[in-house]
C-alpha cells in the first residue's frame, strides 16, 4: 500500500479514536480494538499483548486494562506527521473533483466513499464505526472519517447539491456510497490528466458508413455539421442536437461518420457500467455529468447520450419519484453542456416540451430507401471481402435491416461457407423476429409487369419513361379499372422506373373503427413516405374517398376531408388505385396529375400473355373470351401449376370460369 494510502487511513483511523494530542482517546468498541489488533502493521505499531477473546462484539466496550495495551496505538495515531506525497489514487480524485468543480467537504466526502468501495482496510474501518453495509457509510460516519462537522457533511450529502445532483454518491439503505463512474476514475491507471482523459474517452470508432449514405435525411445532415463545426471551433458551450427515429435507421452510425467528417472524437456516456451492466438512471446522469466535463477539457470531442429518454423520462409529466434532482436542474443539464452534445432516442415524445425547446437542431432519421440500402450492402460485402452479384445485392437491399444487421448476416454466412441464399435468409430471420414474425412475402404474378401485356386509355410505357425522366416527384396517379388490369403493378413499376421505395397501404390498414384514428393514420402513412422519400400506393382507395354528398357520419367527411389536405401537399409520389372511380368525392379528381383508365386486354395481348404464362401457343378458343386482365392470367398460371395441367383447351377452360367469376357467372364472348 502506498504511504499516502496509510497516512489516510492512520488520519481516519484517529479520527474514529478521537484521540487527544496526548495519545488518549475514550475506550472504544470490541470491534474498533479488534482492526486496530489486526492493523497493528498498517499503523506501524506492534501487535498489542492481548487476548483475542476480549475482541468479542457481544461484550460492549473493551475493558480498561485491555485498552491499556493499545497505548503505543493510540499515541502513534496522535502524532500529527506530515501527510507524504498524494498517491495516484489521491490525485485522481483530486482531478475529478478539480473538473466537476466541488468544495473542500464534497471532495473530501468523495475520498472517503471511494476508499471504502476499493481499500478493505478502510472498509473494514467504516464498519467497525458506522455499521455500514457493503462500504456504505452514514452521514453521522462521514462527518467522523472527514473530519466535517455533521451538519455540514448533511448539507452537501442534500439530493439538491452536487454529490447528489451529478449522481456523484447515492444513498443507499445502510447509508452513502460513490457511484460507478466515480470508481471506473478511481480505479484508472496513473494520473496524468490527459491519459485520465482518454481513459475515459476512449477511442474513436471507425465509422462504418460513408456521408452520403445519409443523403436521404437531406439538409439536415449538413446543418449539422455546420452547427458543430462552429462549436467546436469557438468552444461554444450549450449547443445541442436531438437524432430521433425507429430503431435501426442509422442514428448511432451516423454519429461516428459526422466525428469523422468533423475530425472530432465522439464520447459515448452512460452505456454500461464497470461490470457490463445497464446502469440505472442516475449513473447515467452521473456518467453525463463527468463526460461532459471531460469533453469540455477534451478539446475536438463530442459528447453522446444514446436512449437519452431514459435520462429525461417524467421531467415534462409529473411523476418526481423517478426524478435525479428538479426538472429544473434537468433542464439546465441540457442548457449548460460544455461540449456539444448530440441526445439519441427511439422515442422523442417521451423527452417533454421543456427538454425539446432546448435543442439546437433535431434531425428526424427515417427509414433509408432501397437505393441507400444497396449502397450501403454493397460497402459492407466489399469490407468482408464477399463477392455478391448484383441480383444478391439488389435482393439484399430489399430486405429493410440496419446496416449491422446486414453485416451480422454475412458474417454468419462465412462461417457457414454459405453464399448469396445464406446471408439473405439470415437478414430475413432477424428481421421478422425483430417484426414479430413478418407475414410471408406476397405471391408474384407469372411473370414481371409489361405495359405491353396491359392496356389503358394511355400509353403506359411512354407514361413511366417521360415521369422518370422529368425529375419531379411532387405527381400523384389515378389508377382506375376492372379488377386484376394491372394498376397496383403498374404502380410498382413506376417507383422502380423512378428509383423509388414503395410503401403500399391497403384500406383495412388505416381505417379504424375508433373516431379520429383512421386520420392519424392515414397522416402517419403519409408521413412515412415523406421520410422515406418512397412512393406510397392506396389500393382500395375508393373506401378512403368516398363522395362525401352521401355521408352520413361526421368521421364519414374529417376522413375524406384528411386525405385531400394530404394529397394536396404531400411532396413525393402517391397512387391511389380503385376499382370504382364514379364512387370517388369529385373533389379528389383535381389532386391527381395523371387520371389512367386500365381495361381488358386486347387479342393480341391475350394471346402473348398466353404463349408466356403457359409456354404453349394460344388455341382459337381463347379470341373468344372478354374482359381478360393480367390478374386472371396469374391466378390460372398458379391453379395450372398445383394441378399439373397442360391442356391448352383446359386452360381457356380455366380462363373464362375467372371471367364468368367477375360477370357474375356469365362467360361473355367478343362481340355480344
Amino acid at each position: 500500500m502506498e504511504r499516502y494510502e496509510e497516512h489516510l487511513i492512520r488520519t481516519c483511523a484517529a479520527r474514529v479514536l478521537d484521540c487527544d494530542q496526548n495519545g488518549r482517546a475514550k475506550r472504544p468498541s470490541r470491534a474498533v480494538a479488534a482492526w486496530l489488533y489486526r492493523h497493528a502493521a498498517l499503523l506501524g505499531c506492534r501487535e498489542p499483548d492481548v487476548d483475542r477473546d476480549v475482541f468479542d462484539p457481544e461484550m460492549g466496550r473493551i475493558d480498561a486494562q485491555a485498552w491499556a495495551r493499545f497505548d503505543a496505538i493510540t499515541k502513534s495515531l496522535a502524532k500529527a506527521a506530515p501527510a507524504p506525497s498524494a498517491s495516484d489514487l489521491e490525485r485522481r480524485i483530486t482531478w475529478l473533483a478539480k473538473i466537476l468543480k466541488l468544495s473542500d467537504i464534497e471532495s473530501d466526502i468523495l475520498r472517503v466513499t471511494v476508499r471504502a468501495a476499493i481499500n478493505k482496510p478502510f472498509r473494514d474501518l467504516v464498519a467497525t464505526c458506522d455499521a455500514g453495509h457493503d462500504g456504505e457509510i452514514s452521514d453521522a460516519g462521514l462527518a467522523t472519517l472527514t473530519g466535517h462537522d455533521r451538519a455540514s457533511v448533511e448539507r452537501a450529502l442534500r439530493p439538491s447539491r452536487p454529490l447528489g445532483l451529478l449522481g456523484l454518491v447515492e444513498r443507499d439503505c445502510c447509508g452513502f456510497k460513490a457511484m460507478p463512474i466515480v470508481l471506473k476514475v478511481a480505479r484508472l491507471e496513473g494520473a496524468d490528466p490527459r491519459r485520465l482523459r482518454a481513459a475515459l474517452v476512449g477511442k474513436a470508432r471507425k465509422p462504418e458508413l460513408a456521408w452520403e449514405d445519409f443523403a436521404h435525411i437531406g439538409e439536415a445532415a449538413d446543418l449539422a455539421e455546420r452547427i458543430l463545426a462552429g462549436a467546436l471551433a469557438g468552444r461554444t458551450a450549450g449547443v445541442n442536437i436531438l437524432l430521433h427515429g425507429a430503431p435501426g435507421t442509422g442514428k448511432t452510425e451516423f454519429v461516428h461518420t459526422l466525428a469523422r467528417r468533423l475530425d472530432a472524437d465522439a464520447m459515448f456516456v452512460g452505456e454500461t457500467d464497470d461490470d457490463g451492466d445497464e446502469p440505472s438512471r442516475r449513473e447515467r446522469i452521473a456518467a453525463f455529468a463527468v463526460g461532459r466535463s471531460l469533453a469540455a477539457l477534451a478539446g475536438r470531442t463530442l459528447l453522446v447520450v444514446d436512449e437519452a429518454d431514459d435520462i429525461f423520462t417524467s421531467v415534462d409529466h409529473g411523476d418526481a419519484a423517478s426524478r435525479v434532482g428538479s426538472k429544473v436542474f434537468i433542464n439546465r443539464l441540457v442548457e449548460q453542456t460544455r461540449a456539444p452534445t448530440l441526445w439519441i432516442t427511439n422515442h422523442e415524445g417521451r423527452l417533454g416540451a421543456a427538454v425539446l425547446r432546448r435543442m439546437s437542431l433535431a434531425i428526424r432519421f427515417p427509414e433509408p430507401g432501397r437505393l441507400v440500402r444497396r449502397r450501403v450492402v454493397e460497402r459492407i460485402a466489399a469490407r468482408r471481402k464477399l463477392r455478391l452479384s448484383a441480383s444478391a445485392l439488389d435482393r439484399l437491399a430489399e430486405v429493410r435491416a440496419a446496416p449491422a444487421l446486414i453485416d451480422q448476416a454475412m458474417r454468419a454466412a462465412r462461417l457457414t461457407g454459405g453464399g448469396e441464399a445464406d446471408i439473405e435468409r439470415a437478414a430475413r430471420s432477424v428481421v421478422q423476429a425483430m417484426e414479430g414474425g413478418a407475414p410471408p412475402p406476397p405471391l408474384a404474378g407469372p411473370t414481371p409487369f409489361d405495359p405491353a401485356l396491359s392496356s389503358a386509355d394511355h400509353d403506359l410505357a411512354a407514361l413511366a419513361a417521360r415521369v422518370a425522366a422529368s425529375g419531379e416527384r411532387a405527381i400523384s396517379f389515378c389508377l382506375h379499372g376492372l379488377p386484376g388490369t394491372g394498376k397496383s403493378a403498374y404502380a410498382h413499376y413506376l417507383a422502380a422506373r423512378m428509383g423509388l421505395d414503395v410503401i403500399e397501404k391497403r384500406a383495412s390498414d388505416l381505417l379504424c373503427m375508433f373516431v379520429g384514428e383512421s386520420e392519424k393514420a392515414i397522416a402517419r402513412a403519409f408521413e412515412e413516405a415523406a421520410d422515406r422519400r418512397a412512393m406510397l400506393i392506396l389500393d382500395e382507395a375508393d373506401s378512403l374517398l368516398r363522395n362525401r354528398a352521401g355521408a352520413r357520419h361526421s368521421w364519414e367527411v374529417t376522413q375524406v376531408n384528411e386525405m385531400l389536405t394530404w394529397m394536396e401537399r404531400h411532396p413525393w409520389p402517391f397512387v391511389c388505385a380503385t376499382n370504382l372511380m364514379a364512387s370517388l368525392d369529385p373533389a379528389t379528381l383535381r389532386r391527381f396529375v395523371f387520371k389512367v383508365k386500365f381495361l381488358p386486354m386486347t387479342t393480341a395481348q391475350a394471346r402473348a400473355a398466353f404463349a408466356r404464362c403457359f409456354g404453349i401457343e394460344a388455341p382459337r378458343g381463347l379470341d373468344g373470351l372478354d374482359n381478360l386482365t393480367p390478374g386472371d392470367f396469374a391466378v390460372v398460371a398458379r391453379k395450372a401449376r398445383v394441378l399439373g395441367e397442360r391442356d391448352a383447351a383446359a386452360l381457356v377452360a380455366m380462363l373464362g370460369d375467372e371471367v364468368a367469376a367477375k360477370a357474375g357467372g356469365v362467360k361473355r364472348k367478343i362481340g355480344f
